[in-house]
C-alpha cells in the first residue's frame, strides 16, 4: 500500500525509537523521508535499513535545540524533495528527578530538546509553507497543499513522579497544537499530538530495567494491555497524516493502552 507516494515526511529524532518506527513506516508506505538527529551513528543505520528495503530517505546530523541547525536541516530537505508534506517531532529525552534534586541543567536539556525543538521545527515548515500559500493565493482553504505537523507528547503530561520537567514539556506541546492549530489551519495545515503511555522502546529499557525490573514490573500490571510497541505509535501518526484525518486539526489522540486513569 502506498498511502504516501509522492509525500515527503520530515522527521526529528528519526534514528531510534519511535522515530525510527514511523520513518520506516512512512518509506514502506511510499513516502520520502529526511531523518534529522544528533544521534549519527544510528541514524546512518537506519538510513542504511531503509535504503535496503527500497524505500528514500536522506538523514541529516542535526539538533533540534539550535536554530540553526533546524534551519540547516530543514532547508536541505527543501532543496533535496522540493517540499516537506508532514512534520513529525519525535526527538526527545529523560532525565529525570525529583523536584528538590532536579538540576537546572536536566531541565533545560529537557525542556529545549522537547518543547523547543518542536517550536524551532515547527517555525522552519510553517514559515515555507505559508510563503507558499502567499505567493499562490487560492479562494478555498482546501486548494492549498495539504500539510500535516505532528508531535509525539505522553500521558506524562498530566504528572508523574521525578519527571517534573518531562511533564511540563510534554503538556506545553498540547497547548502548542492547540494554538498552531488555530493559526495555521487557513492554509491547510493541520496540526496535532498523538499522547502515548509507556512504549517499548530504547530509552525506556533503561528505566524499566532498573531495580531488577521492579519498575517494568508495576507498569505492566497498571496498563490493562501492558506495555505497548512502536508500532502503536507509528500507526496513528500515519492515520493522522492520511486522506482519512483529513477533516480533523488540533486534536490530542490518546495510545492508551487500555488505561484510561492516570498511569
Amino acid at each position: 500500500m502506498n498511502r504516501f507516494e509522492g509525500k515527503v515526511a520530515f522527521i526529528t529524532g528519526g534514528a531510534s525509537g519511535l522515530g525510527e518506527k514511523t520513518a520506516k513506516d512512512f518509506a514502506e508506505e511510499g513516502a520520502s523521508v529526511a531523518l534529522f538527529d544528533f544521534d549519527k551513528e544510528n541514524g546512518l543505520r537506519v538510513e542504511k535499513e531503509i535504503n535496503e528495503a527500497g524505500g528514500d530517505v536522506v538523514f541529516i546530523e542535526g539538533d533540534v535545540r539550535s536554530s540553526e541547525s533546524v534551519e540547516n536541516g530543514v532547508n536541505q530537505t527543501f532543496e533535496k524533495y522540493g517540499t516537506v508534506d508532514y512534520l513529525i517531532h519525535s526527538a526527545g529525552i529523560l532525565k529525570d528527578g525529583m523536584i528538590h534534586k532536579l538540576p537546572e541543567e536536566r531541565w533545560d536539556d529537557v525542556i529545549n530538546t522537547h518543547l523547543k525543538g518542536f517550536y524551532l521545527s515547527m517555525q522552519a515548515c510553517a514559515k515555507r509553507w505559508i510563503a507558499h500559500c502567499k505567493a499562490n493565493p487560492k479562494e478555498e482553504i482546501a486548494d492549498y497543499p495539504d500539510r500535516r505537523i505532528i508531535t509525539i507528547s505522553s500521558q506524562a503530561a498530566e504528572g508523574n513522579i521525578g519527571q517534573l520537567n518531562y511533564s511540563a514539556a510534554k503538556a506545553g506541546m498540547l497547548g502548542m497544537v492547540k494554538t498552531a492549530g488555530l493559526e495555521l489551519i487557513r492554509y491547510n495545515i493541520r496540526t496535532h499530538a498523538v499522547m502515548p503511555t509507556l512504549i517499548e522502546t530504547a530509552i525506556l529499557k533503561d528505566l524499566l530495567s532498573k531495580q531488577d525490573g521492579k519498575w517494568r514490573k508495576y507498569y505492566e500490571g497498571r496498563i490493562p494491555l501492558g506495555i505497548g510497541e512502536p508500532k502503536y505509535v507509528s500507526k496513528v501518526i500515519l492515520f493522522l497524516c492520511s486522506d482519512d484525518a483529513w477533516f480533523m486539526n488540533g486534536e490530542i489522540v490518546g495510545i492508551n493502552g487500555g488505561r484510561l486513569d492516570k498511569v
